[in-house]
């Protein structure tokens, strides 16, 4: 008898023991944790900050106009390039060279490309797309999606590059011609360079065109562009290398010659100022559009 009670002393007593260690140890190591704590510096792991979602950056996208992501996209407004899937973007592969034919038409039309790549008799190219995102470096909100489109003739004897943004603007434009058809005869318009911007998906007008000053209205805005003669100081210190921030293995290249292009809107202050720089040879054309 007097055995037993001893032994349910001892239980009781090794209870109270558990449950008072159970109370008292928690709060003990929490406390402890918390004095360790204090004045600790600590990187927040990546799962609780990952940046806006897709879903926010392409709302936000949507209100930039075609003037704002040229400006994300040559750097004039801070941003990282990388490359993204096509299912990313806001026009597809097969949308993208659609509407790059169109606007080498264009260009050719106005002096501005040795010839257009409209599949005709001996004319078949093969082609491919890649897409770029241009995301701002301050918030990480707002992106520009451009591509950079490369169309090759069957034989290998002409290739065509082309850095187009998904509102049809020509950043840079390239052609290497090894064939019969070659670019003795081509020298650019460059005074038409103001058909490098284009406003694609919106009703645009020309109300104004006398080669050097062009106003047109796209979307109840008017935009007005003017070409000019830079000085020669000015196309002594321009960098066309600027332009391999851009555009993917770039080849930089001097100049043969220079236009400046100046545009702004009546619905805001500010004016781009764009240098179009261009080099030919009998065999090869480069083209580009420099902040």
């Amino acid at each position: 008898m007097k055995k037993q009670l001893i032994t349910n002393i001892i239980m009781i007593t090794l209870s109270l023991m558990i449950a008072g260690v159970s109370i008292w140890l928690p709060g003990f190591l929490l406390e402890r944790e918390t004095r360790l704590s204090i004045g600790t510096v600590r990187d927040v792991p990546p799962q609780y900050y990952s940046g806006p979602s897709n879903a926010i950056i392409k709302n936000a996208s949507a209100q930039l106009t075609s003037e704002q992501c040229i400006q994300l996209i040559t750097g004039t407004w801070s941003s990282d390039i990388s490359k993204v899937r096509p299912e990313d973007c806001n026009i597809s592969e097969f949308g993208i060279k659609t509407l790059a034919l169109t606007r080498i038409k264009e260009l050719y039309a106005k002096g501005l490309y040795p010839k257009t790549l409209e599949s005709e008799k001996d004319e078949w190219f093969a082609w491919s797309a890649t897409p770029y995102r241009a995301l701002d470096t301050t918030f990480k909100t707002y992106a520009a999606f451009f591509w950079d489109i490369t169309f090759i003739k069957y034989d290998n004897t002409e290739l065509h590059r082309f850095i187009i943004t998904e509102s049809g603007d020509i950043l840079y434009a390239e052609a290497t011609m090894n064939g019969e058809e070659d670019l003795k005869e081509f020298y650019p318009k460059l005074l038409n360079c103001s058909y490098l911007m284009y406003y694609y998906g919106e009703y645009t007008s020309t109300t104004y065109n006398t080669g050097a000053i062009r106003i047109l209205t796209h979307d109840n805005i008017t935009t007005t562009f003017r070409t000019s003669s830079p000085t020669d100081a000015v196309i002594k210190k321009l960098d066309t290398n600027n332009a391999s921030s851009y555009i993917p293995n770039y080849k930089n290249f001097k100049p043969d010659g220079v236009y400046t292009l100046s545009q702004s809107t009546n619905n805001s202050s500010d004016e781009n100022v764009f240098y179009i720089p261009y080099a030919k040879t009998d065999t090869s054309y480069q083209i580009a559009l420099i902040p």
